[in-house]
């Protein structure tokens, strides 16, 4: 497939034809393959990040009015978190659009979480030039996953993890790296998290941080923990 119809397939994802595709192209262009700042996508980057933060803090807002701002926070950061983008981001196929040097293309960094993270939101960042934030919201709203509140405590599941023990013991939850498969540029990890000797879970992920949130979800699906349910109005008497 050209260059054009790779564009082309990506707008049509996207929900959007950009007016102005050069900035599509720019957001496109990693700063391996660039000569100066203006020639990349690490500026758009900066400014998309920012809408993006923006967007999914308004709906949170907006959307989940029983939630306290902890719990906010918890949601926006999985929604806006690199794994989640990456994961959007190869759906969308920007990992067969990204233009990154000959050096890097060797490492495949095309498919390189961090990469494809920092694309989508060089993405959002052009589509909000080329238009406005009421034309972006719906965009990048329309690629979050959902969630369920009643999961909240299962976003930062190391936190909650690390929170629940603490009731139990001083001690807390250790993560030990259990393996890895796969090359360099698309490894896999695997990652223990034990308490007083015991794996509670373990968890497989692109990263050992990933991996180690799995691990987390798994040992408070193990220890069954529940917290942070949302907050419910209380009943007048």
């Amino acid at each position: 497939m050209t260059r054009k119809k790779n564009l082309e397939a990506l707008e049509s994802k996207l929900g959007y034809v950009f007016r102005d595709r050069s900035l599509l192209r720019l957001a496109l262009t990693h700063k391996s393959c660039s000569r100066s700042t203006a020639e990349n996508n690490e500026r758009l980057e900066f400014l998309g990040d920012a809408v993006l933060q923006l967007v999914v803090s308004d709906h949170l807002f907006s959307t989940c009015q029983g939630l306290r701002e902890g719990q906010l926070a918890k949601i926006r950061s999985l929604l806006v978190s690199q794994p989640t983008l990456a994961e959007q981001a190869r759906k969308l196929g920007i990992n067969h659009c990204l233009r990154v040097g000959r050096g890097e293309q060797q490492t495949g960094a095309q498919n390189r979480d961090s990469l494809l993270c920092d694309t989508l939101e060089a993405i959002f960042g052009a589509v909000y030039l080329d238009s406005d934030i009421d034309t972006a919201r719906p965009i990048i709203l329309g690629l979050l996953p959902s969630w369920d509140e009643q999961e909240i405590s299962h976003i930062d599941a190391k936190s909650t993890l690390q929170e629940h023990l603490q009731q139990l013991s001083q001690e807390t939850p250790v993560y030990e790296l259990a393996g890895e498969v796969g090359p360099d540029h698309d490894k896999m990890f695997e990652v223990n998290v034990c308490f007083q000797g015991e794996v509670l879970g373990r968890g497989r992920g692109r990263s050992k941080k990933e991996a180690a949130q799995e691990a987390a979800r798994r040992a408070l699906d193990y220890v069954d923990v529940a917290v942070y349910p949302p907050e419910k109005p209380s009943s007048q008497q």
